[in-house]
């Protein structure tokens, strides 16, 4: 009798803002043995060659003439946030075969939340740092669907077994996106934090030592893998 070791869950991994799909996590992730889809989701804050980007959003025409002044900020937010998802769901809806769990991580896994909360994905979901509130503080919200209060309400009103596949990880010594955010964001909608010591923004020694591993094993432990 030969025990086959369980095969590594297949990942949709949703990059952050200024990464791509070959940052490093998504390497390391593929060099432990992990296979997945990694969408270019071309978003950064001021490149404007990224077509996503804050920037481009902003200076494009439908944000110039379509709106107020005091609106173009918060609706070029929202334009490269819209775009952003509209990538994700389409990987998910698209990827073959299909992914076992969902990473986003910093501005991916604001746009992760935003696709787990409209119903687009409904499996296990690991939200690194994401800055669903940091965002707005930046910007503000136009749209309410993309906003954090409207994201963070329907979270809350997942059903229980959903919400055990999900999983926030955060640093406590994130420079870029504040640990209390995810803390307010675990106590409003029940979804477990695991908050990492010294861990910052990156947080690449998850990915390296293993410990991500051990979170991915966490929120598919009772799944049947479908491969």
């Amino acid at each position: 009798q030969v025990n086959m070791a369980p095969a590594l869950p297949r990942l949709l991994f949703c990059h952050g803002l200024e990464s791509g799909p070959q940052g490093f996590k998504v390497r390391t992730l593929l060099a432990q043995g992990h296979e997945g889809v990694a969408p270019a989701m071309h978003m950064s804050l001021c490149d404007i060659r990224e077509r996503n980007s804050l920037l481009r959003s902003l200076l494009s025409t439908s944000a110039l003439f379509g709106r107020w002044p005091s609106d173009w900020l918060a609706g070029a937010m929202d334009d490269s946030f819209a775009a952003c998802a509209s990538i994700l769901r389409a990987s998910v809806l698209n990827s073959s075969p299909s992914c076992d769990v969902l990473v986003g991580s910093s501005w991916g896994g604001a746009v992760a939340a935003l696709i787990i909360a409209e119903g687009t994905w409904t499996g296990p979901a690991i939200l690194l740092c994401p800055p669903l509130s940091l965002k707005e503080r930046w910007t503000g919200a136009l749209d309410p669907a993309l906003s954090a209060d409207t994201i963070t309400a329907a979270l809350a009103a997942l059903p229980p077994k959903q919400k055990a596949r999900l999983l926030l990880v955060h640093g406590t010594a994130d420079a870029t996106v504040p640990i209390e955010d995810s803390q307010a964001l675990s106590a409003a909608t029940g979804i477990a934090l695991e908050c990492i010591d010294c861990g910052s923004h990156g947080l690449g020694a998850i990915v390296r030592d293993g410990r991500m591993g051990q979170f991915l094993q966490r929120v598919t432990s009772d799944d049947e893998m479908r491969r």
